[in-house]
């Protein structure tokens, strides 16, 4: 998986949120955080043809948080804040709020700056 995927990902969400799109826009801030996390755990020799989205996250916390330390433990968190947005977003009746697709939003951002700056730096 390519960074540019999550990237494109991060822009959509981004103008989903400039429209008012507030559930779009986490759904799509989540999938960039997903992509960019299968980035980071290519990037670090766990190359797989499908990642199950529990298998993924818990294999960046486990392998990039905890026994490696390539990231903050802070950032296994926020996929998991976020990817509870998307449920919300996609599965449920309630809507997300602007306030937590704002912070969405940022988490994604930051998430995958994180990410590419471990990247370019392994």
């Amino acid at each position: 998986m390519e960074i540019a995927k999550a990237m494109e990902s991060l822009n959509a969400a981004a103008a989903c949120y400039t429209a008012g799109l507030y559930n779009s826009s986490v759904s799509r801030a989540y999938y960039s955080m997903y992509q960019a996390g299968q980035a980071a755990l290519e990037a670090a020799g766990f190359v797989r043809a499908e990642w199950t989205h529990g298998g993924l996250q818990a294999s960046f916390a486990n392998e990039l948080t905890r026994r490696r330390k390539l990231y903050s433990p802070f950032l296994a968190r926020d996929f998991n804040v976020v990817q509870d947005l998307r449920h919300t977003a996609d599965y449920r009746d309630t809507d997300v709020s602007k306030k937590q697709a704002t912070r969405a939003l940022a988490k994604a951002r930051e998430f995958i700056s994180q990410i590419k700056k471990g990247i370019s730096s392994g």
